[in-house]
């Protein structure tokens, strides 16, 4: 997918959790086609910084503002400074967000507070605010990052799943009430994208993974940054209130174990 330089020309887009792997992928694509980017990251300032110097080299414009997205005061303060730099905002890409894994029986109420305050509390209050000064300029473009757990589900994840459920509803939901304001509200759910924090899995290995992966393969945060550019694009006036699966096919597959291991079992099965 290939957007014009100049696609989102004039449009002003704030990134939450911008500063690293897909949040940064998603920034420079923005910026390729044309936007100017505010790179917000929740804690990685250093990341966002590079992120941003990437961009400004590339000759697009981007500035850093760190942002809790849990704290209404920080996230006031985030657009405030886009409309004293830029004037406002038309594009806001939600993509902070945590996953700690933990046994739902060892889970601690703080654990799962910090999971869903970051990622779902976060988006309504980034949302809210940026919708509010769409209004005003006419129209705009909301991306929301949900997740392939928020279609499925795998031990440990009881609080992000349940974040990212919410997540597409919250988007759905949103798509209803901004649609008059000619603001579209999309989520895109990414599969297994390979990022700076999964060398810290356990055992993580790409080739193994990928093999349980339709497409062959993990994906990359290149994978997502297109098509968060093009969901904020004139071309997609008349998509609103979907969730995107980006996974390689994960979703898309039935059973497990001998089911996904080809034609010919699969065949036998009547």
């Amino acid at each position: 997918m290939v957007l014009a330089t100049d696609a989102l020309a004039g449009k002003v887009a704030v990134v939450t959790g911008g500063g690293t792997g897909i949040g940064a992928g998603i920034c420079e694509a923005l910026a390729r086609a044309g936007a100017k980017v505010v790179v917000s990251p929740h804690q990685n300032v250093d990341g966002a910084e590079r992120t941003a110097a990437g961009i400004r080299h590339a000759g697009a414009t981007a500035l850093v503002q760190a942002c809790d997205v849990r704290d209404f005061d920080q996230v006031q303060a985030l657009f405030d400074t886009t409309r004293r730099e830029f004037g406002g905002v038309d594009i806001l890409v939600n993509n902070a967000g945590i996953t700690e894994p933990r046994p739902l029986l060892e889970m601690t109420v703080d654990e799962w507070d910090r999971t869903l305050n970051i990622n779902l509390r976060g988006m309504f209050l980034c949302t809210q605010r940026a919708a509010r000064e769409m209004v005003q300029r006419g129209g705009g473009r909301i991306v929301n990052l949900s997740s392939v757990h928020g279609y499925g589900a795998v031990p440990h994840h009881a609080h992000y799943e349940a974040s990212k459920g919410g997540i597409n509803m919250f988007t759905k939901a949103c798509a209803i009430e901004l649609a008059p304001y000619d603001i579209q509200v999309n989520a895109i759910a990414p599969g297994a994208i390979e990022v700076e924090r999964y060398a810290a899995i356990p055992g993580y290995d790409r080739e193994e993974w990928g093999q349980g992966i339709p497409a062959g393969r993990v994906g990359w945060p290149d994978d997502i940054g297109p098509l968060a550019a093009f969901l904020c694009s004139g071309g997609a006036s008349y998509i609103t209130g979907q969730i995107i699966w980006v996974d390689g096919g994960m979703t898309s597959r039935l059973g497990v174990g001998r089911l996904q291991r080809g034609a010919d079992q699969s065949s036998q099965v009547q």
